[in-house]
Parts: C-alpha cells; structure tokens; sequence
C-alpha cells in the first residue's frame, strides 16, 4: 500500500499540511495509507475523519524528536493515547532521522510537512517558531517515492492494512434509571402544586427524554448546578433553548417557568432529531475557576477534564508577528494593517515600499495557520469512567485538559458541557450580597422607568448605542417586553428589518394594536415575527402541524432548505387548506422573517438579568455605581457618570454615602487601583504622606493621586504638584525654614497658586476618565435644543445641545459644565452641537431652523409645542408632511436637519 508519513498543521509552526487538500492530493498521486506522526494525537481524530471518508487508512502515530511509534492496532492506539510507550507487540518503533534529513539514515520514514504548491508557506510560518531543520519536505513524487519503496519495504509490511477508531459510549457520572427519573421528576412537580397542564408536560418531555435515553446528562448538570449552590458559585437563570424545558426547570438548571411564558421543549429536543442535548450554564467569572476545582473533586480528577482549543493567525496578527521578527517599526505595521483593511488590499501609500510589500504578502500565507493553543473558553468533559486511556490529556493548573478540541471529541463520541463565565453575574452577585433573585418578582415599575428612558450602561445586553435605542423604543413595563429589546438587538431581527419596523411602530400604538387583533398568534410582539417560538405558534395554528415538524420548518427555513421547506408545508392539513393567494403571503412571510428570529428562551433568561443589574441601577445607585465604575474600561466610564448626574444624583470622593443622601460615593484608590489606600488619607501633611508611602509609589503614581483630588485635604493641587518632588526626596518644608535661622540663603516665598475649576475638572478628566469637579454652564438660549450634553451622553440620544468649548494644555472639550468630551476640529468657543447616538456630530455657533425628520408616521401624543424655527417633518414613502413650530417629547428624530 503506497504510504505517506504525514506531520499536520498541528505542529505549531511545524507544518502547513491542511487536511482537505492533503486528502485530495493523496488520493490524486494513488496514496492508499496514511500515518500521522505528529508530536502529539491531538490532530489524529479530524484527519482520520477525513482521510478515511476518502478511502485511506489513517493510522495512528507519535514523534518525539528522531524517534517514532506507530500503532500496529488499536491496543497500540490506548498505548500511545496514555504516552506509556516502551517496546510492545503493538507498537511500531524506529530511531534515527527521517530520509529526507539524511539520505544515509536507516529510517526509511520521508516526513511530509507540506504540499508542493505550499513551500514558501511552510518557510515562512516555520520562520516564526523555533528552527525547523532545513529538508525537502514535500510529497514524494513517483521518481522518489519509488527509489525509497524499497527501503521502505519492511516498515510497510509491519503497518495495519486498516485501522478503525472507535466511537465511545459517553457514560455520565450521575447516572438513574428511566423510573428513578421520572419518580424525582413527578415528585418534584407535585410538591410545586402546579395545575395539570404541567403535568400533562412533563410527561411529554420524558416521554422523549427517555426514549432518547439521556436522563443521566439531566442528572449530571442538575448535579453540577447543585455542587455550584453548595460552594456559593452563582448559576444563571438559564441560556438557550434549555429554558424551553420543563425537565430543566424542575432539575433547578434553569429558572424561567416554561409553561407560564409559552416556550417550546421542541426548539430544544425532539425525536424526529438526532441532535444531543445541548445545555449551557453562566457561572459568575470570579467564582468558575473554583467551580472547576470542586468539580474535579467530586467526580474524580480522572473523570473530568477541560478541552483544548487552537488560535489562527489574523492577518493583524500574522503581521505583528512577522513585523517584529524582520524588525519593522511598528507605527509602520499598524498602517499596513489599517490601510490595508487587515489584508484585504496591498496599500498605494506603500506601493514603491518594498519592505512592506514583502510584509503584505508573507502576513496573508500566515493567514489560517495556527498561532497557538489553549484552554477552550467554557468547555467541559465528565465521565463515569476513567478518561485515561480513552482520549490524550495533559494538564493545566491541576487539571486534566483533553489534547482533542470540541469537534474531535464529538466525532468520537464525548458531549461536551458548557460552563461559561459571565461578569455581569459576579456583579449581581456582590450588589446582593450572594442573595440569588431568581424567584423574586420582576415588576418594580422604577426599573422598567430607568431602562425606557436609555440609562442603560453596564446592563447586561443593552448598553450599546443601537441596544439603548432600542430599549427606549420599546420603553418596557415587563420582563417579556424587556426580553423584546434584547431579541430586537439580534442580528437576525436586524437584517431581515424587523427591528427598524418595531421602533417605527413604536410612534403609533394605535396602529400596533390593529396588527395585534389582526395577527393574534403574533400579538405578544406587536404582529412581528420577532421569535423564533413563533414559528412554531404559526405552525400550530396556521398549518396544523405538531410542534416537532413546527421546529423541522423553522430549521430549514433558517438552513434555506427549499426542498424541506416545501415538502412540509405540502403535507402540512392546514397549509392546503388555504386559499392560493393566502397561501402565496404565508409562504414568502415564513421565508422572508422566519429565518431571522431569535430564540425567546434565550432573551427571556438574560432580559431577567439585565432586569436585576437594572433593579439596582435605579433602586440603589449608591451601591451600583461604585461597583460597575471599578470595573468599567475607561473609555465607558465617561458615559456611566453623565447617568449619575443625569437622574439628579451628586457624585462623592471619599465621604460614606446612602440612599437617601442622593450622592454616589466613590473611591478614588479603588477608580486608580491603589486599593491598599484608605478611602481618605489619614495623615497630618502632605509631606507625612508621601513618607509613609514613599517605597510603594513613583513621582507619576503621586501626581495621578493629586490630580485625582485625593490629597485635596493637604492644600490645592497646583501647590501639591510643585512640592511633590522636594517630598519624594524627604525634604520637609519645615525644615527649610528652620535652616534659615542658621544663615542658609532661603528662596522667596511664592504666592499661592490656587486652582481653578477648569484645572481641577482637567486634571481629574486626565488621570479617572471623568470629572468630579463641575464648572459652569454655557451661558446661551435652550431655544431649539433637545437636552443638555450630559443627557445626550447618558442616554445616547439623538438632537441638538448647547455647549461651551474649554482648552487645557493644547487639547479641546466641549461642555455643558457637568460632561466634557473631547473633540479633534476647531469649533466657536460656545454654541450648540448634533449629536447622534450619544457621539458629536456637527458644531455650528447659533440655530436659524430645525427640522426633525421622522421616517414614517407619528402620533400625535408624541409631539410638543415648539419655537417658530422648529419643524417636525414626516416622510411615508414618497410623501411628507410638514408640521410647523413642533418638536418631538421624548422620542428621538430619525435625522436632523439645521441651519
């Protein structure tokens, strides 16, 4: 059998080798056998898969520098799957170097590494990593091939003439039987004292569970989620289409009733699908690590395990990389990659620059080729019976991780559980100290008001701009209508222009309503296909099909499967029943938006946690805000203070605030991550201060400190800063005047310096992100304007603000006294600005006339009186209709046009 010797792109930096156009090649030139003989199985799987679907036999191998083991069969496979290699009668093992290394070497071995078409790949990628020896690495061409067969001859004869990888009989460690099952799950039921709908469920879900023979995997993460409660690591209410299960909800893996919010255990499971169960859990991010741990104690260290993951170069990352191994600046790779759209095409500014057209295109052969591995994100392995032996393991921190990734390990047969860590539970978390509020009610009318008018950052799901709009649109008074917006803000709900159609109607709820009464299966969101449940509603009602073929629709609908799609609709009761024309419209409706809808259990579970961060947004900024302000990347910090101000709530350094004293306290150590500082300096001078903490801070980490306000109790900050360095070299002003009493020439006293609020509010602006300090307002006519600069950053919004311009140390803000945004163009010194989406848009000095353009019809209620230089313009396709001296109350222009 004409044999390669393959070592796959696995070997980082060791190999281009791909596997598709490496079985295609091999079945070309008439290869019938193949061995992998990469350091390590971890590619062996996905290239046995493929190989052998093209008819070659794939045969297991390792290598450890010059020195190789092949498997004679599949006890030689559990062999090298331990790494117990010795010499064994299923074992293969040769020494020396392979012959294209050295031509006189006793290894007939003729290691391949990359396909004819694919050197100058391989040695630029091999450039990156350490030193591959330098040989002919190629596919044996007949010539070769043939001069080697017959030193090769031996080798052959004693390698498998087949070898088959074995599937696994994924056994979970908490195991039942379909009676034990079914007895917990009744009981349980029972003692919830629910009506018999529920019941009438349950058995229909066990019904399918049972037959699919999978109660052991419910038990498994019911037990994980028991483990997480008993060692205080937060599960969430739920994720996916999990929460359409009432098994799930009676197990406590999910928090989200079902039945009571109409969901679909058969967008989860179904026999008419050969798809396992996939449930995924949220585990708070500060607490996964020490879940992982106790659950390697519980089930066994050799019976759990995380999963390894590969990294590909990017084109930005290809660059960098070979960027600095050839020594260019990297101001210079940062335009490349910028000019050239990461890759997409070689820039004209470079275009007589060698050097970086050498880079382009040695940066796009990288491009898809490994750049590393390591621990998959969320991933988990448990098993009732050992994994050693079973599949490749290293190990990481303690824990076992499988050499296979996520796809090996389904082609053999594991089922991977995901555990994924989420922040915004570890926030939740610390603002109700460890209470979980998944049973409380989600009807406080405070937080519904919150969200609606677009305070919105650091909420799970909804702080971004077009999220924000969103949620304002929809201005939600319940969970379900928070779980809207989170649908809404999907990609598929976006693209197929469900979203824009909601926000349009959501300026006449008249209309909406018409639509409820006459689509009522569509009701719940305002006669839209927003949910992808719907589909299966549609399916019922419309087409009197079960809810198993209801999914079956949807799924090739969403696969565009027209042959699918027509054959159930063609044996669909209903669907023939219909008028043609009726037909024709249900037909392009299901097409046209069924694809795009979003899973409602999903949004429902997170709308739940938006709703809590939410709750305390609004119940109890003053444990909120000091919270998520830690926390929050600079650049978002800008945004969360102009909340605070905006509700009317005063910010405090260093002072203990509460509820009821409207002021959110703030620890600036905490805001600069010097948390080993007091909240407010305890020392006497300034000059003790920095003696008592002089080993611990740098002349800058000092100025950040004055700057911020911190040592605001020892004198104003210009001062400070003048004298920092005399402190950080212990000289105590005292002394220096006491020196004087012994004739040393003493220098003059200076006059004070003190700041102004401009200074303070620039220096806190510099070194927090934001400023405490507040200055005045513009001293100009609100005329024509729609809000303040600080409402316009709180909530994103959309209109016209007044502003004054502030310059500090050659850079430009605007302002309205509270909020200041930096800005790049040279604009009047006061005067009113567009913002868009919470960003500055355009400048000018005064206002001769607006006009507020609305893309389709508004109502009335929404509208207000205006100045004579305001218009309110309504486009509905060709026409528009101007209405004179109003403005919109609280709803945002869709654009703006001024003079």
């Amino acid at each position: 059998m004409k044999t390669a010797f393959l070592i796959t792109k696995h070997e980082l930096f060791g190999s281009v080798l791909e596997i598709k156009d490496t079985a295609e090649e091999l079945k070309r030139r008439g290869y019938k056998r193949c061995v992998i003989l990469d350091s390590s199985l971890s590619s062996f799987v996905k290239w046995y898969s493929v190989l052998s679907s093209s008819g070659i036999v794939t045969v297991p191998g390792l290598r450890e520098g010059y020195e190789y083991w092949i498997a004679k069969n599949e006890s030689g496979f559990r062999e090298l799957l331990v790494r117990t290699i010795h010499d064994s009668e299923n074992l293969i093992n040769i020494k020396g170097k392979p012959r294209n290394l050295d031509s006189s070497s006793k290894n007939p071995i003729w290691e391949c590494r990359y396909l004819d078409h694919q050197s100058e790949r391989f040695r630029v990628y091999t450039s990156l990593g350490s030193s591959t020896e330098e040989a002919d690495y190629s596919l044996p061409d007949e010539k070769l091939y043939h001069e080697i067969e017959e030193d090769l001859a031996e080798l052959l004869s004693r390698l498998p003439k087949e070898f088959h990888l074995q599937k696994i009989d994924h056994v979970f460690p908490v195991r039942a039987s379909p009676e034990e099952f079914s007895s917990l799950l009744r009981r349980t039921l029972e003692s919830k004292k629910l009506e018999s709908s529920y019941s009438e469920r349950l058995n229909r879900e066990l019904s399918v569970i049972i037959s699919k023979d999978i109660q052991d995997y419910f038990m498994t993460v019911s037990k994980i989620v028991e483990i997480a409660k008993n060692n205080n690591c937060w599960i969430g209410p739920g994720r996916g289409s999990a929460v359409g299960s009432l098994v799930s909800y009676l197990l406590g893996i999910t928090r989200i009733d079902p039945v009571e919010e109409e969901l679909f255990f058969e967008r989860f499971l179904s026999l008419k699908r050969n798809d396992p169960p996939d449930i995924d859990l949220d585990v708070d991010d500060k607490s996964r690590q020490k879940l992982l741990n106790k659950l390697g104690e519980y089930f066994g260290h050799d019976c759990f395990c995380l999963i390894s993951t590969a990294s590909t170069f990017s084109f930005k990352g290809a660059a960098r990389e070979i960027g600095r191994k050839l020594g260019v600046d990297g101001q210079r790779v940062s335009r490349l990659i910028e000019w050239s759209k990461e890759g997409q095409r070689f820039p004209y500014a470079f275009e007589n620059d060698v050097d970086m057209k050498q880079l382009f295109e040695m940066s796009k052969l990288v491009v898809g080729l490994y750049s590393g591995f390591s621990i998959h994100a969320a991933g988990v392995i448990l098993s009732g019976i050992p994994l050693t032996g079973l599949i490749p393991l290293n190990s990481n921190d303690g824990l076992a991780v499988s050499l296979w990734d996520m796809d090996s390990l389904r082609i053999v047969g594991f089922q991977k559980i995901d555990l994924l860590g989420l922040k915004n539970l570890s926030f939740l978390k610390e603002m109700t100290k460890g209470r979980e509020p998944w049973d409380y009610p989600t009807n406080d009318s405070k937080t519904y008001e919150t969200l609606g008018r677009g305070y919105t950052s650091a909420v799970f799901q909804l702080e971004a701009p077009f999220a924000t709009r969103v949620v304002r649109s929809v201005k939600p008074v319940s969970l379900r209508d928070l779980s809207i917006a989170i649908a809404l803000n999907r990609p598929g709900p976006i693209k197929s222009g469900v979203t824009e159609r909601f926000l349009r109607l959501s300026r006449t709820p008249s209309e909406i309503e018409k639509i409820r009464r006459k689509v009522p299966v569509l009701a719940e969101t305002g006669g839209l296909l927003v949910y992808q449940e719907q589909v299966l509603k549609i399916a019922a009602s419309m087409l009197s099909l079960e809810a198993d073929d209801g999914e079956l629709l949807r799924r090739a609908i969403s696969k565009k499967e027209k042959e699918a799609v027509d054959g159930l609709l063609r044996s669909s009761p209903g669907y023939s029943e219909l008028q043609p024309d009726r037909r024709e419209k249900l037909y392009s409706f299901l097409v046209n938006f069924a694809g795009y809808a979003f899973n409602k259990s999903h949004s429902l579970s997170y709308a739940m946690i938006a709703y809590w961060l939410a709750y305390f947004k609004a119940n109890h900024p003053e444990i909120f805000y000091p919270l998520i302000l830690a926390e929050l990347p600079r650049n978002s910090l800008p945004r969360a203070v102009a909340e605070i101000r905006d509700q009317g709530l005063k910010l405090c350094a260093g002072k203990e605030a509460s509820q009821s004293s409207g002021c959110v306290s703030l620890s600036i150590p905490g805001l600069l991550k010097n948390h080993e500082l007091r909240p407010v300096p305890v020392e006497d001078s300034f000059f003790t201060f920095v003696r008592n903490n002089r080993s611990k801070y740098q002349a800058r980490d000092l100025e950040r400190l004055i700057k911020s306000g911190y040592l605001d109790g020892f004198g104003e900050r210009n001062e400070l800063l003048k004298k920092m360095n005399d402190a950080l070299m212990g000289i105590d002003p005292e002394l220096k005047s006491i020196r004087a009493v012994f004739g040393y020439k003493e220098e003059s006293q200076e006059k004070n310096e003190r700041d102004t609020l401009i200074d303070r509010a620039m220096m806190e602006l510099e070194v927090l992100g934001f400023n405490l300090t507040e200055i005045e307002p513009p001293d100009l006519s609100r005329v024509a304007t729609d809000f303040e600069i600080t409402t316009a950053l709180a909530c994103l919004r959309t209109g016209i603000a007044p502003y004054r311009r502030v310059d500090y140390m050659g850079k430009s803000f605007i302002t309205d006294g509270r909020s200041f945004i930096e800005i790049s163009n040279q604009v009047p010194i006061q005067g009113y600005v567009l913002f868009k989406s919470g960003r500055p848009f355009e400048m000018k000095e005064r206002i001769m006339e607006v006009n507020r353009v609305f893309f389709g019809p508004i109502e009335g209620k929404y509208l207000t009186d205006a100045a004579r230089i305001e218009n309110v313009v309504v486009r509905t396709g060709t026409a528009q209709k101007v209405i004179q001296k109003a403005k919109p109350l609280d709803t945002d222009a869709d654009e703006i046009i001024w003079k």
